[in-house]
């Protein structure tokens, strides 16, 4: 095995540690003395020395951590919490004064798994390494060994409110410190030195290569970067993490002068989550200047009310509107197209803005920018200097039709489908008036969130909205409801005004207390506001009215299964007859306006009674 070289590394740390050194920061423990002799050391062990401390403590000491011991016996100021390591009279075993195997194992009693178990034992069996710091322990644990003889390393501090971080081996410890020196040190004044220059070199390489399209090799140079804490590194990987999705948001903070902060960090801080117990915008605009925490309030409200738009220059500022008005329409998969078309005629809007990660933020486009296609964004050639390419390879589109619903159903389902008609035309055909204002960029989740109330017999819903294929429009809940009640009334009948729509809906387990065996399907069809036919199949009953298709009759559609069973091929006959599709992603993933329609269920006739329940 290769030894480390400890004597260039701690040589190099401890002169950019004196270069950097503030005698009302550093001045105490030592901090005079080693700023004055360049060297956070002491003097080298010597091999008496270090058999001595193996005698008395009755173990071998692991490789680096002899070999540093070797050049000095012990060590100031590793990192920015541990103001001094043991030399070899100082190493101990640590014994675990405080309790803390019982701390942590408190209240698990036989629960407490494996890893928890071999966690909470690290104090009793480890050497504690960590003799002056700022509540740090530092354990070198003998019960965490690898191939090399290495021992892990484990630092713990109470105000962290995590567990242990882990080090592989004491020289990973000392490198991992030597970052931290670094990182806490990047904001001081003057703080330049040949460490510094190579590391911000990387950082404009990993820049210029994420504009290739290199993003992979890219991140890996940036985070080499941000474990130093180098400025720009972290705004450069986060752009990177966000379209891959390993990220949910960009660091907040700066200036709305910048217009990347303005218009790609600031809406992409506002998708994050708050701190528990902090009001969202509260914790969002006290990190800016009070002069910007407007704009950002008014950001943050925009997004969460489904009004943001995201806005670029140019050629990729048109395929943004373009992508946008698709994605609202349902079209997801052409959304992307649009995009990634025109990715590579895209410009930063300044210095350190390597992707349109703003576009996260947008509520239509957002969903459309999966993991998958914004690693292809990335890989794609941009901003100044890029020369037009094809997009990378996208794959077939996928063949969505009605099928899919079926894998969706656990809750049931409503659709109508409507032809020949605009999409804006929905909320008319489908609302309660035809002012009913549109609820822009829902998820199913907040779809079905915003269910009216109304009277007691009503069964309004918010629908969402968008294309069904050529000549087609959708309207979808994600709830059904049982047609085999005597006032279901099929909204295809109101939608169909001067066209034809058709009503699908699926309740499974009939309803409450019901089985597999009383699941409800529902298929209507009308034309011009005139009821054409109908298909009510619960269990193994049929209702029908009027005249039906051979295709869409019941024994066409079910083949003898039942409501569960046949399901699936009864949509794909439903697709097929029409000729519609609804795409799976943009439902279930997407973010649609949507619409409260009138009740699906008819008011009661003079006389007729009825009743409800509720739970409490």
């Amino acid at each position: 095995m290769m030894r480390f070289d400890w004597r260039p590394f701690l040589e190099r740390w401890s002169v950019e540690w004196a270069d950097s050194y503030d005698p009302e920061r550093d001045g105490h423990r030592g901090g005079e003395e080693c700023a004055a002799a360049r060297w956070l050391g002491r003097q080298a062990a010597d091999t008496a020395g270090i058999a001595a401390a193996e005698t008395r403590l009755g173990v071998a000491l692991p490789p680096s951590l002899r070999s540093f011991l070797a050049v000095t016996d012990g060590w100031h100021n590793a990192g920015t919490f541990v103001w001094r390591l043991a030399g070899c009279a100082d190493l101990e075993w640590c014994g675990d004064p405080h309790g803390m195997r019982e701390i942590w194992l408190d209240g698990t009693g036989d629960d407490a798994d494996e890893d928890l178990v071999r966690m909470a034992g690290t104090w009793s069996r480890s050497l504690q390494l960590a003799v002056e710091s700022d509540m740090v322990d530092v354990l070198l644990d003998p019960g965490d060994v690898d191939a090399r003889g290495e021992w892990a390393v484990y630092t713990w501090a109470p105000w962290r409110a995590s567990p242990p971080e882990r080090h592989p081996s004491f020289r990973h410890f000392m490198e991992d410190m030597y970052r931290q020196f670094h990182a806490m040190a990047s904001d001081r004044p003057g703080f330049s030195n040949d460490t510094t220059r190579v590391l911000d070199e990387r950082v404009e390489g990993a820049r210029l290569a994420a504009l290739r399209g290199e993003y992979e090799a890219a991140r890996e140079a940036l985070c080499d970067a941000v474990a130093f804490g180098r400025p720009r590194a972290s705004r450069l990987r986060d752009q990177i993490d966000a379209l891959c999705g390993t990220a949910t948001g960009a660091e907040a903070g700066g200036s709305l002068a910048d217009p990347y902060i303005a218009h790609e960090a600031v809406p992409l801080s506002c998708r994050a989550q708050p701190p528990y117990g902090m009001h969202r915008e509260e914790s969002l605009t006290q990190q800016y200047a009070e002069a910007d925490r407007p704009a950002v309030a008014e950001t943050l409200r925009a997004i969460e009310e489904g009004t943001f738009r995201y806005r670029a220059e140019g050629v990729f500022g048109a395929a943004v509107q373009t992508a946008r008005a698709l994605a609202r329409r349902a079209e997801p998969e052409a959304a992307w197209r649009a995009l990634a078309a025109s990715v590579h005629a895209w410009t930063p809007r300044s210095a350190d803005h390597i992707a349109p990660v703003g576009l996260l933020a947008d509520p239509y486009l957002g969903p459309v920018l999966t993991p998958e296609r914004g690693r292809l964004l990335l890989s794609t050639p941009r901003g100044p200097g890029a020369t037009g390419r094809a997009p990378q390879p996208l794959g077939a589109a996928p063949a969505d039709g009605l099928g899919w619903l079926a894998d969706e159903s656990r809750h049931g389902f409503r659709i109508v489908l409507i032809a020949d008609v605009e999409l804006s035309e929905v909320p008319r055909l489908l609302g309660v008036d035809d002012t009913t204002a549109v609820q822009p960029a829902l998820t199913v989740g907040e779809a079905w969130q915003a269910q009216p109330g109304g009277e007691p017999w009503e069964a309004r819903t918010v629908v969402r909205f968008g294309a069904a294929g050529e000549g087609w429009v959708f309207a979808h809940c994600g709830r059904g409801t049982d047609a085999t009640q005597e006032r279901f009334h099929s909204p295809a009948v109101q939608a169909s005004r001067g066209t034809r729509a058709v009503t699908v809906t699926y309740e499974p387990q009939g309803g409450t207390g019901g089985t597999d065996d009383t699941a409800t399907f529902h298929l209507s069809y009308a034309e011009k506001g005139e009821p054409r036919f109908g298909v009510t199949s619960r269990g193994d009953s049929r209702k029908t009215t009027g005249v039906i298709p051979a295709a869409l009759a019941p024994v066409a559609l079910f083949r003898g299964r039942t409501v569960p069973e046949g399901l699936r091929g009864a949509l794909d006959s439903i697709a097929s007859y029409f000729g519609v599709t609804v795409s799976q992603e943009a439902v279930c993933h997407g973010r649609l306006d949507g619409v409260e329609t009138r009740s699906w269920l008819r008011e009661p006739a003079p006389g007729e009674g009825w009743a409800y329940w509720t739970r409490t």
